[in-house]
């Protein structure tokens, strides 16, 4: 869907960096819903063992973590 599609329907995200034409958004129950145009796997176990290689904040309150599959 559109990144607007995506903000209609209540996701979040950072609305001021640019998205391409597409995202997906992934849902954690009643918690969160968020915007996210990186690439993702069905199931962890298909990307098997993985390192983090980078822990940041992106806003106020929000950490990023960027990994590497090993």
């Amino acid at each position: 869907m559109s990144p607007q599609e995506a903000k209609k329907k209540g996701a979040g995200g950072i609305f001021d960096e640019k998205y391409g034409d597409i995202v997906s958004v992934y849902t954690i129950e009643n918690f969160s819903k968020e915007i996210c145009a990186g690439p993702h796997v069905k199931n962890t176990g298909e990307i098997g063992k993985f390192k983090i290689a980078k822990e940041e904040s992106s806003s106020s309150g929000v950490r990023r973590i960027k990994g590497i599959i090993e």
